[in-house]
Parts: structure tokens; C-alpha cells; sequence
């Protein structure tokens, strides 16, 4: 009898350690499922329609081969239109209906700087890969860009005018937004202090198509070169009004207007202008988007192309490796230095900012050619 009542008990301890062994491992996966789940949602913010359509689709396809290969990671696509009022909604809707714990976008400073207290108070990552403007450098510790800032680009602009040009007068005709008065800031700021002369500083509001008769006053003050920094759509209006009322001068804008659409509406008028623009090493990095960009879209990748596909590869890596979490994900980027990149190891400061160089391209025989300085 004794033997039967040890082999019962054995019997119920084998029973109760299989039943436990599977509740623990139930949970597991549950825990699991609940941290890490099946699918890796990723808002996406930009302008796909309107004014700034191709900064949109530039962006959508660096984001969509970054993530060719990662099924599980689900893009989903919310149109801000260029709009601040409508990039705020679309970072709204996202968290609050579909859950996201990271947005990547968006391409105006103006946009993003919307966006930056929702991502801010829900905890959310905001990662922009285009957005320039001074002001983004203190929206918020979840707030990221691999983009420099406009003070670099505003430096970078006034010091190829006055030493690489020899330029020393200058008139800014600006766009009145937060990008064009960020950027002309640093600008005038530098050409005077290097010794230049500002002869005249206007903006003009966004959505003007008639520049004639600025053009005809900045023509009475025979300018050596106008400074333009302002969206590929208006400047390419104004190059080729400009163009039309004979005023001759160098001009130079900032990387809104770098787009193939400023040659396609400016024509003629658009030759021999320069622009700042985000710059790319030619290293190995650079040389496998190249080869992968080609292959999936038969046609030569842009700088924004190439940015938003190392912003898109940097956020992956953080996912993989911290989880699907946005302050795991934060302190994974403030913590790391991500080696392979457009420009070489790269780092985030306490401010999610990078500390990265602009060079200079000129539109030539209806081309972007990158400048040598």
C-alpha cells in the first residue's frame, strides 16, 4: 500500500510541476507578446500631396526600403500637406487610434515643430529626416533628427557667398515661415560679421506667385547675389521672374529648393544657382543604399532619398535592439554611436541633435553637381 501512495504522490508532483511549468511558460509568451508585438507599427508624417509632395515621397522611399526585408513593421502613412494644423492632427490620430510608439517625419520645420508636444507628452519618438529649423534643438528629449540644424546651413550658405564667390552685398528675399526666417537668421548673422553688406531683407508670404515687382526694387539696388531660402515651388517662381525682368545676380537658396521640380518649373532661369544641402560621403555605407536604391526603383537616389533610408535603418536598429518601447528606444539612441552612415560615426547629444556638415550644389545643364570647397 505504501508503494501505490508514493507512486500516486509522485504522480500528482509530476502533475502539478507540468502544469505549473506550462502556466509559466503561458505567461511568458504573453508577457512577450505584450512588449514585443507581432507587428511593429511606425507612423509616418509628410507631405504627399500638394506644395512639398516630392520631400513626401522622397522620404516614403528611403522609409520603404529601409524596411523591405522586415515584415513585421507595418508604415503607416498620414498626409500633413505642408501644414503644421495638420501634421499636430496626424500625430494625434496616429497615437491615439493606431497605437504607434515612433513617427518618423516631417519634412517642413514648421510641420514638426507641431508635432513635437504631442510626441513629447504621450512619450512618443519623433524622428525627422528633412526638418532643419534651430527651434527643434529644444522641442523635447523624444524629439530626434539626423539632419543638422539651419545656424550649420546659414554658415555654410554666407561663408561660400563672401569667400568661395567673393561676393560682398547681398539681398535676402525670404519666405515667411519658420524655416526661411530660421535659416536667414544664422545667414545674415555670418555674412555681416565676415564683413558683407545686407542691402535689403524681405519675406513674402507663402503661396505668392507674383514676384515682379520685388523683383524690380531688389533690381534699382544691383545686389551681387540674393540669398532665396524658402520651398523649391515659390523659389523656382522667382528665378524665373527674376530671369524674365533681366536682374542679374548670384543666387543662392538653402535645401528646400532642392528638387527636381525647381529645375522642371524654373527652366533656364534655374542654371548656374546654388543651393545648401545635407552632405554624403561616398563611403560603403552609401554605396550599398546606392546599389539596393537602384535596384528597387530603377532610377538615381536624392540627399532626401538617402536620409530618410539612414533615419529609417537607425530607428529599426534601436527597435531591434531596446524593444518596442519609445523611452527604451530614446536611451538606446542617446547611448550608441551609429558607425555606419552617410557621414561616417555617428552620435546623438543630450538633444537628439547630430553634428554634421552642409556642402553646396549648382544647378548645371539641369543638374544638381556638387561643388567642391
Amino acid at each position: 500500500m505504501k508503494r501505490v501512495r508514493d507512486i500516486i504522490i509522485n504522480r500528482r508532483l509530476l502533475v502539478t510541476v507540468f502544469l505549473v511549468t506550462l502556466v509559466l511558460a503561458f505567461t511568458s509568451n504573453c508577457s512577450k507578446k505584450e512588449s514585443e508585438p507581432s507587428t511593429i507599427k511606425i507612423g509616418v508624417v509628410g507631405p504627399f500631396t500638394g506644395e512639398g509632395a516630392t520631400y513626401g515621397e522622397s522620404m516614403r522611399r528611403g522609409f520603404e526600403l529601409a524596411f523591405q526585408n522586415e515584415p513585421d513593421v507595418k508604415l503607416i502613412y498620414e498626409d500633413s500637406k505642408l501644414s503644421p494644423k495638420d501634421a499636430a492632427a496626424a500625430i494625434n490620430k496616429l497615437i491615439a487610434a493606431d497605437k504607434v510608439k515612433v513617427v518618423l517625419g516631417a519634412a517642413a520645420s514648421g510641420e514638426t515643430l507641431a508635432m513635437a508636444p504631442v510626441a513629447e507628452s504621450n512619450k512618443v519618438i519623433l524622428f525627422s529626416s528633412i526638418s532643419t529649423s534651430d527651434d527643434l534643438r529644444t522641442s523635447g528629449e523624444y524629439v530626434f533628427r539626423n539632419v543638422p540644424r539651419n545656424e550649420v546651413q546659414g554658415i555654410t550658405g554666407a561663408v561660400f557667398l563672401f569667400k568661395s564667390l567673393g561676393k560682398r552685398n547681398v539681398v535676402i528675399l525670404k519666405k515667411n515661415d519658420e524655416y526661411a526666417n530660421n535659416l536667414s537668421k544664422s545667414f545674415k548673422h555670418k555674412f555681416e560679421e565676415l564683413g558683407g553688406t545686407v542691402l535689403l531683407e524681405e519675406a513674402y508670404q507663402p503661396g505668392t506667385a507674383d514676384f515682379r515687382s520685388i523683383v524690380a526694387k531688389i533690381k534699382s539696388l544691383e545686389p551681387q547675389a540674393i540669398y532665396v531660402p524658402g520651398n523649391y515651388q515659390e523659389v523656382a517662381l522667382l528665378l524665373r521672374q527674376a530671369y524674365e525682368g533681366g536682374l542679374k545676380a548670384t543666387f543662392v537658396g538653402g535645401d528646400g529648393s532642392y528638387s527636381p521640380e525647381l529645375i522642371n518649373l524654373a527652366g533656364d532661369a534655374a542654371e548656374d544657382t546654388y543651393y545648401t544641402l545635407m552632405a554624403v560621403e561616398h563611403n560603403d555605407y552609401y554605396n550599398e543604399f546606392h546599389e539596393a536604391f537602384l535596384k528597387k526603383y530603377k532610377k538615381e537616389p536624392d540627399v532626401y532619398d538617402a536620409y530618410a533610408y539612414e533615419a529609417a535603418s537607425i530607428i529599426l536598429k534601436s527597435i531591434r535592439q531596446a524593444g518596442y518601447d519609445a523611452t527604451k528606444i530614446k536611451d538606446y539612441l542617446l547611448s550608441r554611436s551609429f558607425d555606419r552612415s552617410l557621414t561616417g560615426p555617428l552620435r546623438f547629444d543630450q538633444d537628439g541633435e547630430v553634428e554634421r556638415q552642409y556642402g553646396i550644389v549648382k544647378v548645371t545643364k539641369d543638374k544638381f553637381v556638387d561643388v567642391q570647397l
